[in-house]
């Protein structure tokens, strides 16, 4: 690769770790579109694209999750026993489902983007309209493990599909169904993102090659794209986390709705024609 691809992958590192910290969601908006692009740029056949997008999202996810929570623990949003609950679940779900889809033909590239929009189009509107409840709270009286257990899962299935991380489910329902912040719920969710993206990346290394003609690749996983795209994560998402604690919610809100908007936007324009 050349160096202005190398600085385009370092740049969207670090866009996506910002949104990681942000918003707890790990950053896989931006890593997804950026490692679609450069596989396919890189030739990676047709009928392996989408496990190895899902793969390298995840791995980038996991270093931009990880960089995020030290800055969390930091400021006291850790709770390990429900991110470990949350966590393990989340990696089940979302290595089972990648088997299903790397082992078979039936989820193409197509079917991706869209489900992949669909998703986009929901965060949007739930960004959006979101608020704290007014019995919002940092910890729940008491720790529910199926709740936990159960989020986690449904988390994992969506990482599976469509290599975002699962934030996008998990936040909503965190402050839904167990009143927390979206401070609190952004934190946890990041944490979970973690442990779920390091256990998935694990399978994804011991997969299939992507291509001979692909250097620095082990499994699913191309270094030569994600290392870049890392460093900006790990950089950035420490950074996120400090703005999330100094913005205001309904202007962070208004603004990620936005960007959700034109990334779908450009979507539908390049599956249109």
């Amino acid at each position: 690769m050349e160096f202005t691809d190398i600085l385009i992958l370092l740049l969207a590192g670090c866009l996506g770790g910002f949104l990681a910290g942000l918003l707890g969601i790990g950053g896989g908006i931006v890593f997804v579109l950026i490692f679609n692009l450069y596989l396919t740029k890189l030739g990676v056949p047709p009928q392996i694209i989408v496990p190895a997008v899902i793969a390298n999202s995840l791995f980038a996810i996991f270093f931009a999750g990880l960089a995020g929570t030290l800055k969390q623990r930091k400021n006291n949003n850790f709770e390990w026993k429900a991110i470990l609950i949350s966590g393990t679940a989340s990696a089940i779900t979302s290595i089972y489902f990648t088997y299903l889809i790397s082992s078979s033909t039936w989820y193409t590239k197509d079917k991706f983007m869209f489900v992949f929009m669909g998703l986009l189009a929901i965060m949007a509107y739930k960004i959006y309209k979101g608020n704290d409840p007014e019995n919002s709270t940092t910890s729940p009286s008491i720790f529910d493990a199926k709740k936990y257990f159960l989020f986690g899962a449904l988390a994992g299935v969506l990482a599976a599909f469509s290599g975002i991380g699962g934030g996008v489910i998990m936040v909503p329902l965190f402050i839904q169904f167990m009143n927390y912040t979206i401070r609190k719920a952004t934190a946890l969710s990041l944490g979970i993102i973690t442990v779920m993206a390091f256990l998935t990346s694990i399978y994804n290394a011991g997969q299939n090659p992507l291509s001979l003609d692909i250097d620095y690749s082990f499994g699913l996983i191309s270094f030569a794209v994600a290392i870049p795209v890392i460093v900006g994560s790990i950089i950035f998402s420490p950074i996120g986390v400090m703005a999330a604690g100094k913005f205001k919610p309904k202007t962070t809100r208004i603004i990620f709705s936005g960007f959700l908007l034109l990334v779908i936007i450009k979507l539908g324009f390049e599956i249109w024609v």
